[in-house]
């Protein structure tokens, strides 16, 4: 996609429209949307935040009007695009002032563990709100004569479902946020500055600091009880997708230390992509890092 990221650079104008018009069509296929806000990304890293104000803002006004043509309507299309060019804006503008990847994701665990303490300390009860949400799901299943023998058990289900949604959409939107990011900075440093993003993303380890908030969220929600307990348990989702990100730069340099590291870094990818069982160890992987320092072992080493 190298040459997707030089059209955007070329000006403003380009970069507009690739952030417009990949938005529209994500409206057909979701995963799209990844790549348009790491347009407005991109520009953000490269030429500041209000550089990447400005796309955002011809962005807009284009899919405004897109979407008064397709739909009769603008204000869905500029919600829905606002919607995930916002969000990787401000972590942009982080990672740009920082000049550090371990910053922006530590404000991302922030932002997210806030959004969702937020909806258990001033909303209604969460797990009630997403089982009324639901219901309407259960009810079409129901009716579905082949699977009407098993609705308790979808029913349950999505109960114990409803538990972790919050988590589950927060954490969901918090990925595309963390991919568009990753996609940015892949694009920048091919453009500028060759090979550096492999040792950015490589060295990531959020402070221990953050670890051990982590720590004690898992902890609450394994022995906890309760409203705290739950809204642990949504938090403990977020911090497991993070650490887990963590986990594969740690294992990649670790692998990468091996001499069978052109079979073994496919198969770490593979591995992590396909099972998920394989996931949890891969993020206490990234956890321990911050206390063990696996890295600094191989590399003290002198194996890398």
């Amino acid at each position: 996609m190298g040459f997707l990221a030089a059209y955007i650079m070329q000006g403003r104008m380009q970069a507009i429209i690739v952030a417009s018009v990949l938005a529209m069509l994500s409206l057909i296929f979701p995963p799209i949307s990844i790549i348009s806000a790491s347009a407005v990304a991109l520009v953000t890293l490269r030429n500041g935040r209000y550089a990447g104000a400005w796309i955002i803002l011809g962005a807009g006004i284009a899919v405004a009007l897109l979407g008064g043509l397709l739909f009769g309507g603008f204000f869905f299309a500029v919600a829905y695009a606002l919607g995930f060019w916002l969000p990787v804006w401000l972590i942009a503008i982080v990672l740009r002032e920082s000049g550090r990847l371990n910053v922006a994701f530590e404000v991302i665990l922030i932002l997210g563990f806030l959004a969702i303490g937020a909806f258990y300390l001033f909303g209604a009860d969460p797990a009630e709100f997403w089982q009324q949400r639901l219901q309407s799901i259960i009810q079409q299943l129901v009716d579905n004569p082949d699977i009407r023998m098993q609705s308790d058990k979808i029913e349950l289900g999505l109960s114990i479902a409803s538990q972790y949604m919050t988590g589950i959409l927060i954490t969901g939107a918090v990925s595309s946020v963390v991919l568009s990011l990753l996609v940015a900075r892949w694009w920048q440093a091919n453009l500028y500055n060759p090979g550096g993003f492999g040792q950015e993303f490589l060295s990531l380890n959020p402070r221990s600091f953050f670890a051990y908030i982590s720590l004690a969220v898992f902890l609450f929600a394994i022995f906890g009880d309760g409203r705290i307990s739950e809204m642990a348990r949504n938090m403990g989702v977020l911090a497991f997708f993070l650490y887990l990100v963590v986990g594969i730069a740690v294992l990649h340099v670790l692998v990468s230390a091996t001499k069978s590291k052109r079979l073994l870094l496919p198969a770490l990818y593979v591995i992590v992509l396909l099972i998920p069982h394989a996931m949890l160890p891969v993020a206490l992987v990234g956890l321990t890092d911050a206390w063990q320092n696996w890295r600094g072992r191989v590399i003290a080493n002198g194996t890398v």
